[in-house]
């Protein structure tokens, strides 16, 4: 009786013992997760932005530590060695002759113009010029139209005048009735979707230079003006979709509820990014991340959408069947493996050495032609995404990788997105990735910062069409100011021209308009990526 009893007890012990292991077991699973979830968290918040790979994960490189800081000791010491030279003023510092010049002339006093020796007045014999720029703040003026009447005074029946919007000068607003002139509408669309400065900060700016436009009148106006160059974003539109390819991406805004007073929804700003052959920027607005909104927007296009995993998963983008084809972005699965970095530092760095090869090889076909790219992607790409495949494989299978730890979700996203990620390798107009789309967003994401919200559905809309107007411009580095504001005059004016207001067609027409320093800042920048990838590549093979 006794033993059985005794043997009953240990029984519950040891079911008692599994369970708590069982529990520990889960438990610390559920807390590595979290650390790993906190950990993302902190870097996002606090670490820096930059997804570039250091080649110094995983201990790979602890034993040259040595020589590598001798030589860095050594450099320091040849340029603390090295004279100081004066700093040339580089030509992009120097002040352009266009600029209105206000002289000062700077003499001696007549006393001083004596000579001491001789008693004559001594003639000018060279004179130091020193330039300095200065500002006056921008300032209103008034168009005080004088359309004068004539009348027979012997009949009293014939009377002329100029019709209003006829004048001499020419149209001096875009919208018939208007008190605001060009000028005026095009530095609020600027304002408000250049420089990103919410309406109410556009009051401030006016009352500055002596005029206060308060912001539903600045609504108001960013509304109608919309309406009239909208025909120039649908012609941007019908350009992009009767390409090919395009990139897609969306971004979370927040939306005003009036039937709430108070509270807030969340409604998306979409971007669909034509190629080189359609270099545009199309926003739309929808009031959910539903697929209504891009099959709407894409419903005559035909070839490769870019994007990211959702637009896969839940069909976003592939409302028609055989019409639209997803190509997903390599850059979101390579991100994966950077975040599960201090999940797994040596796995990550694998799967990144794979990444690495494959934009060593976009970098070196940068500059050739599609036939060109398609066949550099056959001999060098499809090796290298073959060989991450198997690698994926293995880790799937792999039971000491958790499946809901961070490495273990990078797999899984590049396994179950693993056809559309291979798409680029069968078309050299394909990109790689989604970047320059994201790139793109962020005119919008940066500005999204200072206004905060959308106000209603017509306010995004309108967002929607400015947005499309001044990136667009932005893009092809020109001055968008000078752009909007010829874009208005030449739609109020009845041009029906419109491609001629397109923006890499308006920049062959005015280079005047270009920005010259962001065509050099952007070689500059593809040329050091260029560089530094080049060095690696040579230090590796050495």
């Amino acid at each position: 009786m006794a033993t059985s009893e005794n043997k009953d007890d240990l029984q519950s012990v040891l079911r008692v013992n599994a369970e708590l292991i069982e529990t520990v077991e889960r438990l610390q699973k559920a807390n590595q997760q979290l650390r790993e979830e906190l950990e993302l968290y902190r870097r996002k918040f606090f670490g820096r932005s930059s997804e570039r790979h250091v080649e110094d994960d995983s201990q790979l490189h602890l034993f040259d530590l040595g020589e590598q800081q001798a030589e860095n000791d050594d450099a320091e010491d040849d340029e603390a060695n090295q004279p100081r030279r004066r700093r040339r003023k580089k030509k992009s510092e120097k002040l352009p002759d266009h600029l209105k010049r206000k002289v000062i002339e700077a003499d001696v006093p007549v006393e001083q113009r004596i000579c001491p020796c001789c008693d004559e007045e001594m003639p000018i014999v060279g004179t130091d010029i020193s330039n300095r720029l200065d500002f006056i703040p921008a300032e209103f003026f008034v168009w005080e139209i004088h359309r004068h009447k004539r009348a027979c005074c012997n009949c009293k029946e014939s009377i002329a005048q100029v019709p209003a919007g006829e004048e001499p000068c020419g149209l001096t607003t875009p919208i018939p009735g208007s008190d605001y002139g060009f000028g005026v509408y095009t530095q609020l669309i600027v304002n408000k979707f250049a420089d990103h400065l919410p309406l109410y900060r556009g009051e401030d700016i006016f009352a500055r230079a002596g005029m206060l436009i308060p912001r539903n009148t600045q609504f108001g106006m960013l509304a109608n003006i919309a309406a009239l160059a909208g025909v120039v974003v649908e012609l941007m539109k019908s350009q992009i979709v009767s390409g090919d390819v395009l990139g897609v991406d969306d971004t979370s805004v927040r939306l005003q509820d009036h039937s709430l007073p108070g509270k807030m929804r969340t409604a998306r700003f979409w971007l669909y990014r034509g190629r080189e052959d359609h270099p545009y920027n199309v926003f739309d607005f929808t009031e959910s991340r539903g697929r209504d909104g891009p099959g709407k927007f894409l419903r005559d296009f035909r070839g490769h959408a870019v994007v990211d995993a959702y637009g896969v998963n839940d069909g976003v983008y592939l409302g028609a069947q055989n019409q639209i084809f997803a190509a997903c972005c390599n850059a979101h699965a390579r991100r994966k493996f950077v975040e599960a970095r201090p999940n797994d530092p040596v796995a990550a760095a694998q799967a990144l050495a794979f990444y690495r090869g494959l934009y060593n090889v976009e970098d070196r076909a940068r500059e050739a032609s599609v036939a060109e790219r398609l066949e550099l992607r056959q001999s060098d790409s499809v090796p290298i995404m073959n060989g991450l495949h198997d690698w994926l494989l293995q880790m799937n299978d792999d039971r000491r990788v958790l499946p809901k730890s961070s490495i273990g979700k990078a797999v899984r996203y590049a396994l179950n997105q693993w056809d559309e990620l291979s798409v680029f390798l069968g078309d050299g107009a394909i990109p790689i990735d989604n970047n320059a789309t994201e790139n793109e967003l962020r005119r919008l994401t940066i500005g999204r910062k200072n206004w905060l919200f959308v106000g209603s559905n017509r306010g995004g809309h309108v967002a929607a069409t400015m947005y499309s107007l001044v990136s667009s411009a932005a893009r092809h580095h020109l001055d968008v100011w000078a752009y909007v504001d010829d874009c208005l005059r030449q739609l109020a004016s009845g041009s029906t021209d419109y491609e001629r207001l397109l923006p890499d067609v308006w920049r062959k027409e005015h280079p005047e308009s270009i920005r010259p320093y962001r065509d050099a800042e952007q070689k500059a920048r593809r040329l050091t990526t260029q560089q530094r990838r080049t060095r690696r590549r040579e230090a590796r093979v050495a």
